[in-house]
């Protein structure tokens, strides 16, 4: 079943298209990492898919009535700030709100902390929390929102090496489980290895798709990234490990 479609949509800032022409699809059982430099389009390409920004072309999310998109797709931004001190729990419920209430004691709730390892901080201020583990209450709350879409905007970003782990983990499982991630992903070596598929983006363009091993080619990685890399198959999946720069 395909649960998100982009048909050529584009984005403006002025005259200058920051996201152009991107079309592609969306499946079950998809963990798709989203790659490109800095300023590549990334974020905008999910926020317009989302409805969040205005945009050329057609992203079926946009066209959905809110309370259904809301039980479609959940959405972890990149900004990480927990203004209120309410207790982990209570956060992580707040996922539950699409579907008409915000219950910390709903089971969907429990699941996500588990699955996050942070059950242990269900009754804490969320505001006491350290950078990362805040991260993996948010990550929580996505979760527990049970949509069958996920879209995460640089979910590793402040985690250590084992939250960054765990969360990839997390995601390949729901991928298996039937769902679908797009996430964003500056780690290509994590992207290699749990990824089933990348979206290659520069300049706004999507210029390539498909399964890592197709995408994370030399040429690619030197036209887009400016860097050489070693690529080769592990006994755990491919290893991918940046080497130098090349302009």
């Amino acid at each position: 079943m395909t649960l998100l479609t982009l048909d050529r949509v584009t984005v403006r800032r002025g005259a200058r298209a920051v996201v152009e022409a991107v079309s592609l699809t969306v499946g079950e059982g998809e963990f798709i990492g989203l790659i490109g430099p800095n300023g590549a389009g990334k974020t905008t390409l999910m926020r317009a898919a989302l409805g969040l920004l205005p945009h050329e072309g057609r992203s079926s999310l946009a066209l959905m009535p809110a309370r259904a998109r809301a039980r479609t797709v959940a959405f972890l931004p990149q900004g990480r700030e927990i203004a209120w001190p309410v207790s982990v729990a209570d956060l992580v419920a707040l996922g539950r709100a699409p579907w008409g209430h915000a219950d910390p004691a709903d089971p969907a709730v429990a699941w996500a902390l588990r699955r996050l390892g942070i059950e242990g901080f269900a009754a804490r201020p969320a505001t006491e929390l350290s950078g990362g583990e805040q991260a993996r209450a948010l990550i929580a709350r996505a979760l527990a929102q049970e949509t069958p879409l996920l879209i995460a905007d640089e979910p590793g970003a402040g985690l250590d090496p084992e939250a960054q782990i765990r969360m990839m983990t997390i995601f390949a499982a729901l991928a298996d489980e039937g769902r679908a991630v797009v996430a964003s992903v500056h780690d290509l070596g994590l992207a290699a290895r749990h990824c089933t598929r990348l979206l290659l983006m520069d300049c706004g363009r999507l210029v390539a798709d498909g399964p890592p091993r197709e995408v994370l080619t030399a040429a690619r990685l030197a036209a887009t990234f400016g860097i050489r890399a070693h690529l080769s198959e592990g006994p755990d999946g491919l290893i991918f490990q940046p080497l130098a720069v090349i302009r």
